[in-house]
């Protein structure tokens, strides 16, 4: 008889002591129609950029620093990339890219956020973790309160939002 309450007294408290504010959480939403100012650290050089989605892999970066770069357009659609600056515009392959571009990494690594592909979540309080993969390339997205924060790519390349 003594063996029957001590079974529930220590299910009881397995119960408790696992539970926690971390653990597995549902995919964050990400408005289809995506638009965000992002501050992108990629080594020791920072850019800022806005970002925006126009539809299912159809992403347009527009970059406002530093100077040097400030006022490019950089288009991906399907596999399309576009350069526009100073009124030139020039079209390439997008495979033609450097894999770890860190413009086609940060809307490759949104693009599967929204449609949530392969990621993995957790939650911890209001910050909620996502992982995936774009390219070959591991990232994490945290959102805090259900918005994108930040995107983060080893230690070399940020997107902060």
């Amino acid at each position: 008889m003594r063996i029957k309450p001590l079974i529930t007294a220590l299910a009881a408290c397995v119960c408790f002591c696992s539970c926690s504010s971390q653990g597995s959480a549902k995919p964050c939403e990400i408005d289809e129609k995506f638009t965000s100012q992002v501050k992108i650290t990629h080594g020791a050089r920072e850019y800022t950029a806005t970002v925006s989605r126009a539809d299912a892999d159809i992403w347009q970066m527009e970059f406002s620093a530093p100077e040097t770069v400030a006022g490019l357009k950089l288009g991906f659609t399907g596999n399309v990339c576009t350069l526009e600056m100073q009124g030139l515009k020039y079209e390439l392959e997008r495979k033609s890219l450097p894999q770890w571009s860190s413009a086609s990494l940060c809307c490759g690594a949104l693009e599967e956020i929204i449609n949530k592909r392969g990621m993995t979540c957790t939650k911890d309080g209001s910050t909620v973790t996502e992982k995936g993969s774009v390219n070959g390339q591991d990232f994490t997205a945290q959102f805090e309160d259900g918005k994108i924060k930040e995107l983060t790519f080893s230690d070399q390349l940020k997107c902060e939002f």
